[in-house]
């Protein structure tokens, strides 16, 4: 269990905080449309939100794996990309907010957008941050396809009871979290939404990464 008193958590949270906040800013319409604003959360602030986070990681670390043979390949699939996002991220804003500390950063001081970008400089990471927003991508168009599926609705309720009984349901909840975020969403709402996504993020990645000798 994490310390929520540390200065490493707090300045882990305030590291969510302003990524969320460009979030936010980069992709304000899909947060306020009715039909794409549980999607927009689900990946922009679910996902990123430290709060289960304990809970979440010692049932992905410590139980998932004696108990993974035992689950649908489908949901297997998408809780391991999951797992895989939630450690590159937590590697990441982890050596983040420790930037912050030893740039003797205070509690209850907010990071401002240029703060947050010279940061990202500053720590680097390239090759991560490009296996981080590639496992983003992936899951983005896997939860749209397993909410899209005809046999999703059928699968979902007895994959719920089971992992109840396993004792994994938080891991499964995230699945079920994204399914119910994508399932009312058009085709074409969709692919706008994937293609904004895509081509600003790694815009925002190659302008981080801009003066590198070694261009993404």
């Amino acid at each position: 269990m994490k310390n929520v008193d540390s200065l490493l958590y707090k300045a882990r949270v305030e590291v969510v905080r302003v990524q969320v906040e460009r979030f936010h800013n980069f992709y304000e319409s899909y947060f306020s449309r009715e039909e794409t604003i549980l999607m927009a959360r689900f990946f922009f602030e679910s996902v990123y939100n430290l709060e289960d986070r304990a809970e979440w990681e010692e049932l992905a670390y410590k139980t998932y794996d004696k108990v993974k043979n035992m689950i649908k390949e489908t949901s297997r699939e998408n809780i391991e990309r999951l797992i895989e996002l939630n450690s590159i991220t937590d590697q990441l804003d982890i050596s983040l907010a420790e930037l912050l500390i030893a740039d003797h950063w205070q509690v209850g001081t907010k990071l401002t957008q240029q703060d947050y970008c010279e940061y990202y400089k500053k720590l680097g990471r390239k090759e991560d941050r490009k296996k981080q927003l590639e496992i983003v991508l992936f899951n983005l168009k896997k939860f749209y396809e397993l909410a899209h599926k005809p046999i999703a609705a059928i699968v979902i309720k007895p994959e719920k009871k089971k992992k109840k009984m396993l004792g994994v349901y938080p891991l499964f909840k995230r699945v079920e979290l994204g399914y119910n975020a994508t399932l009312n969403v058009k085709s074409e709402t969709f692919s706008a939404f994937y293609a904004e996504i895509e081509k600003r993020e790694w815009e925002f990645l190659n302008s981080m990464f801009a003066e590198s000798k070694d261009p993404i």
